[in-house]
């Protein structure tokens, strides 16, 4: 009778043994998991705290010639971006990549701290007060009110 309670025992501990390791297993996964998603939305975050833009256009006199009205946004920020994944809305709408001319006054590839943005969006805007809003791809973004 002692043999078979020692059995018994044994393959409880070695069950719960198992169980026990699936269950760190499955925690240390899930910790992982959390791990890596807080790394990159700290890194995320970083980006964009260090990331700003400012249109510096005058907002009585803005720029428009044969259709296209032009407009300068400069790199304030500490992050050099991309000027490829500018996005920019006029009145909350939304202005195709076609309809957009973008180039660093400097002539760079990238756009650097310090360094304009000329975009040229051709649109027909009626005349009046208008918003054009010009973000990044990051998600940092300015807004600037006009009038033509």
């Amino acid at each position: 009778m002692g043999a078979g309670t020692s059995a018994t025992h044994i393959i409880f501990f070695i069950v719960s043994v198992v169980i026990s390791l699936g269950v760190a297993g499955a925690l240390f996964m899930n910790v992982q998991s959390i791990s890596n998603a807080a790394t990159a939305g700290s890194k995320t975050l970083s980006e964009q705290l260090k990331t700003d833009i400012t249109v510096i256009n005058d907002p009585a006199a803005i720029p428009y010639s044969g259709g296209i009205y032009t407009f300068y946004v400069k790199n304030t920020g500490q992050e050099d971006l991309s000027a490829a994944h500018v996005t920019v809305l006029i009145d909350g709408t939304f202005v195709p990549s076609g309809s957009l001319s973008k180039t660093i006054i400097e002539g760079d590839t990238m756009w650097q701290t310090g360094d304009v943005l000329k975009i040229n969006a051709t649109v027909i805007i009626a005349p009046g007060s208008h918003k054009i809003r010009v973000m990044t791809d990051n998600g940092v973004e300015d807004e600037f009110e006009f009038r033509i």
